[in-house]
């Protein structure tokens, strides 16, 4: 058994350690010096109406049909130019917000001009804030704000009508059916959830083909992580383990497992067959006297 066990774990568990390289991995130790970092760059405070300021809106979207990451630039209430892409549905809509900052600072930096990128992602903007983010993309979008000067980040409510936002949002839900795939390795969150579903089929798969265990496995034939919360009682009466004869026969502390009636007395015995009439005394104690 032991055996059969391994074999089943190396069999589901090695492709996902083969495809290491499909997932995110976390940067070490500080990339820019903390005199030098985008404080002053990168604000919370929102001028939609800055005079001179270009506004590049961008935005990340997650549905059932998808992951999608888009930027545009408006122009007297007009689109006049853009960008989208689809991500994989194992993306995150951080991942996808990441993305589309990432994307409008590349496209804003060849436009001599100040240039303003909103978004209503609180989690990517505050990630772009700390010097000491792990994440690859964040700390290339740092570095690229270093580099350019002209380029403000600012954050924008959300829920708030922005005609950028509202555009922003919409051209990255259409991503999610449209485009073609964008790579971008899948989070760490992700491999965790592959992980515990491959764990939990290794375990089910036991569970129903194993040998021991039966009376428990026809109560609860589903594995699970989660605790069920029973008491002393219930955990008896589903394992078999208590003061029943066929249990205690097991052990020879009984000379056999049957009550008066000459019926085998475990659990169920309890629960569907037992005929002793006695109001004043638990059936479990009448059977186990007997």
């Amino acid at each position: 058994m032991p055996e059969l066990l391994e074999q089943d774990l190396h069999s589901t568990f090695y492709p996902i350690y083969s495809a290491k390289n499909d997932y995110e991995s976390k940067s070490c130790g500080i990339h820019i010096h903390p005199p030098n970092f985008l404080h002053n760059q990168i604000s919370f405070a929102e001028n939609p109406r800055d005079s001179g300021v270009k506004p590049i809106y961008t935005d990340g979207s997650k549905t059932d049909e998808g992951t999608g990451s888009a930027y545009c630039i408006l122009e007297n209430y007009g689109i006049i130019a853009s960008w989208h892409g689809k991500l994989d549905h194992s993306n995150s809509v951080f991942q996808a917000g990441i993305l589309a900052i990432k994307m409008a600072i590349e496209a804003a930096s060849f436009l001599h001009r100040p240039i303003r990128i909103s978004t209503d992602s609180l989690s990517s903007f505050m990630a772009i804030l700390n010097p000491k983010s792990q994440h690859r993309m964040v700390r290339e979008i740092q570095t690229l704000l270093l580099s350019h000067k002209h380029i403000h980040p600012r954050w924008l409510k959300d829920h708030v009508c922005y005609l950028g936002n509202e555009c922003a949002d919409q051209l990255a839900k259409e991503a999610t059916t449209k485009d073609d795939p964008f790579f971008l390795p899948k989070t760490l969150s992700y491999l965790k959830s592959e992980i515990r579903s491959a764990a939990l089929s290794v375990w089910q798969d036991n569970w129903d083909n194993g040998e021991t265990g039966p009376s428990t496995h026809n109560i609860v034939p589903g594995v699970s992580n989660k605790r069920v919360g029973w008491n002393r009682e219930k955990i008896m009466f589903v394992t078999g383990h208590g003061p029943f004869p066929s249990y205690l026969h097991r052990f020879n502390l009984r000379t056999h497992d049957n009550c008066s009636w000459g019926e085998e007395v475990d659990p169920i015995h309890y629960a569907t067959k037992c005929r002793l009439p006695s109001p004043g005394i638990s059936k479990l104690q009448q059977c186990h006297l007997n």
